[in-house]
């Protein structure tokens, strides 16, 4: 069984299993761009006291499995990840902007999905497991 966390008036493990894709599924989420979303991502999750049990950057998607406290709905999460990192990254790289043309760095909506006991180890493993895919693809000539 899980450990529960605790707050004041409250026992809780919310695990929440995200998806979510760059507008157009535009295959840039590569070297320092991924490199500067998962540290935002990582940041993000520090600062709000979400904590990460899996994270992979893909070149066209990123899979985000986390744990939050029952004040985050998972809509609040995503627009905290989503909408903050867009800001920033469409800051540090201009280049993306021939891209996009102005408009938003990522798609419309995402897949959410709340982890239960007997698939917490399955999503930990789908995770690393596409993660350890593209590695192995990317690095085989």
């Amino acid at each position: 069984m899980k450990c529960l966390k605790s707050t004041a008036h409250t026992r809780y493990d919310l695990r929440y299993h995200f998806v979510f894709l760059p507008h157009y599924r535009k295959r840039v989420l590569t070297g320092k761009v991924a490199r500067s979303i998962e540290g935002m991502i990582r940041f993000a999750s520090q600062i709000n006291d979400w904590e990460i049990y899996e994270l992979a950057v893909m070149q066209d998607h990123v899979h985000l499995y986390l744990g939050a406290s029952p004040k985050w709905s998972p809509s609040q999460i995503m627009k905290i990840v989503k909408g903050g990192t867009s800001k920033k990254i469409t800051k540090m790289y201009p280049n993306l902007d021939e891209i996009y043309w102005g408009s938003n760095f990522w798609a419309v909506g995402y897949m959410v999905k709340s982890v239960g006991e007997a698939t917490d180890k399955v999503i930990s493993d789908y995770v690393r497991k596409q993660k350890g895919e593209i590695l192995t693809k990317t690095t085989d000539f």
